[in-house]
């Protein structure tokens, strides 16, 4: 039998900090090279390697891997100075607490965000990776069975979002929940873009989050739902913040560079994220 592995937290979102502080008992949903999936009484915890940054889910751990240390259905426990899960046992003191909250902008920001639109535009059309919604979300002709069965519910969620219609919202939103293949489907991750914008824009969208929220509950997996639903309270990964601070001081270079940093998550999850934003901010009035 291995011994358990002692590892140091680097940093972590402050809401899973908080809801650690209690003692919490789960398992392993899911792991893989660079980040493992926790079900801790119901909330989900993503312990990760420094390489894929904070995020909303996020415990930053330093190590290279987790495979070798823990499985699926591994129990886990922890208290508020650490975490066991497996083969594993991360000290939790010490570690960085770091914010995932979008802070709402001002309408100067939103009318940058709007100037750059063609900037992001100019990211997704080059270099966008076949397979997900990035295309379809972004108005070009569906050429792949997954681009056609979301083509509708697409062109839906923009309409609603323009008028803007909550139940228009809601049933494109319920089409696309769980479309597509991954850990976290292409019609997910494009709603997840969606909330993204939508928190920028203070008070105004609650309607249009709800609507989005509601019309995919119970229709993808716990580990996108855990994503969406923190996409609706505004939180983003590190690699959002640095997109949202490029436009907020309108500088196209660092907007590009940080629309890649975004892409780079997943094998198409962070072009079909990327492309809902782009969506929603064409869309929203």
């Amino acid at each position: 039998m291995k011994t358990r592995a002692l590892l140091q937290a680097r940093s972590l979102n402050r809401r899973i900090g908080n809801y650690l502080r209690q003692p919490r008992a789960g398992y392993i949903l899911a792991t893989f090279d660079r980040s493992s999936y926790l079900d801790m009484d119901g909330q989900i915890v993503a312990l990760v390697t420094p390489v894929l940054l904070n995020g909303p889910l996020n415990i930053v751990v330093d190590a290279e891997t987790f495979h070798d240390r823990v499985a699926a259905g591994d129990t886990a426990t922890s208290t508020d100075r650490g975490l066991r899960a497996g083969g594993i046992e991360i000290e939790l003191a010490g570690a960085i607490v770091w914010d995932a909250a979008l802070p709402p902008w001002p309408g100067e920001h939103i009318s940058r965000l709007r100037d750059n639109l063609v900037t992001l535009r100019g990211v997704l059309e080059v270099e966008a990776p076949e397979g997900g919604l990035a295309r379809a979300a972004t108005g070009h002709v569906a050429t792949t069975a997954l681009e056609t069965r979301a083509a509708p519910a697409l062109r839906d969620l923009a309409r609603g979002l323009q008028h803007p219609d909550a139940l228009l919202v809601g049933h494109a939103a319920s089409t696309l929940a769980g479309l597509g293949p991954g850990l976290t489907p292409s019609g997910d991750d494009v709603l997840v873009g969606c909330l993204l914008t939508l928190a920028l824009y203070a008070d105004t969208a609650d309607r249009m989050r709800h609507a989005i929220v509601s019309g995919v509950r119970n229709r993808t997996t716990r580990i996108s739902m855990a994503y969406l639903e923190a996409a609706a309270r505004g939180e983003a990964s590190e690699a959002w913040h640095r997109l949202v601070d490029a436009v907020a001081e309108n500088d196209p270079d660092r907007i590009a560079a940080a629309a890649r940093g975004v892409m780079a998550f997943g094998e198409t999850s962070g072009s079909d994220m990327l492309a809902g934003f782009v969506m929603a901010a064409e869309a929203l009035p």
